[in-house]
């Protein structure tokens, strides 16, 4: 069952209380079988305009798929660490038009987000593109300390929008831990993020969904050639949609918000957080 707390929370977007993926023995010996690249070794797979495939899986095959795939991966390696964490704040306009575009579906649509990298303690304004042609273009600006709210980036978040969204606001809390590799010879990168969680603005409600892990591949264009994704093909595993803002508003707003698109997801993710 998915996890939800709605007792009195701090706003404070604290991480969630999972145990260090990194003590997993079986998790801990697969990350070691990897070569480790640095945040300024991508070159080819930097892919900050890309096309995403997108796959959901039970959390207790991340160590065997790592294993599966070290040869043809890097991982990224952060003062020793291979396992990341980030959170983030998603913003919206108060009747969530960035949401309420994506449910309809449409194209030339926009995700806007303050990210914090928890490992580097640094902080951007983060802008996603989802063009007609379904090519995600990501642009982002840094945040300094000295910032006070998100005055002083609203001038970036507007060019990246053409202007279209004057009165965003937080709308949604969250995070996660995430396995960065590359693959630099066929210019791909693939994440793998899990322990994801949600925290409602007004901290009343929480939710936690330890039981899967998303896989990411991003390509400059999709290419079945992959490693990752001759994996999945050899295991009978289809890509799907996944939006992680959209996924975390329908759990936290439930009925309140209309959620129809997301109804196969929702019920995947039920299952998976419930062992299957």
């Amino acid at each position: 069952m998915i996890a939800v707390q709605t007792e009195q929370l701090d706003n404070t977007p604290a991480a969630p209380k999972y145990s260090d993926p990194q003590r997993n023995s079986g998790l801990s010996r697969a990350l070691t079988l990897f070569k480790s690249h640095g945040l300024a070794d991508l070159d080819k797979a930097n892919l900050m305009d890309r096309v995403d495939s997108k796959f959901m899986l039970p959390i207790s095959m991340l160590p065997k798929i790592l294993g599966q795939i070290h040869q043809s991966y890097s991982v990224l390696e952060i003062a020793g660490n291979r396992v990341s964490t980030y959170q983030n704040e998603y913003l919206d306009t108060p009747d969530m038009r960035l949401y309420k575009d994506h449910h309809n579906g449409r194209l030339n649509r926009y995700k806007v987000r303050h990210r914090h990298y928890v490992d580097t303690d640094t902080h951007f304004i983060e802008v996603k593109f989802k063009n007609n042609k379904k090519r995600t273009i990501k642009t982002r600006e840094k945040l300094f300390p000295k910032d006070q709210g998100f005055d002083a980036v609203m001038p970036f978040i507007k060019s990246q929008t053409r202007d279209k969204y004057n009165d965003l606001e937080i709308i949604q809390r969250g995070g996660y831990q995430r396995i960065a590799l590359a693959n630099e010879q066929q210019a791909e990168r693939l994440t793998l993020d899990f322990n994801l969680w949600y925290l409602s603005t007004d901290g009343t409600k929480r939710v936690e969904l330890p039981g899967f892990f998303i896989a990411e591949l991003k390509q400059q264009k999709i290419s079945k050639h992959s490693p990752f994704y001759q994996l999945m093909s050899s295991n009978n595993i289809a890509p799907t949609s996944f939006s992680k803002y959209c996924i975390g508003c329908s759990l936290l707003k439930g009925s309140t918000l209309k959620a129809n698109r997301f109804k196969p997801t929702l019920s995947r993710l039920a299952c998976l957080n419930m062992g299957e």
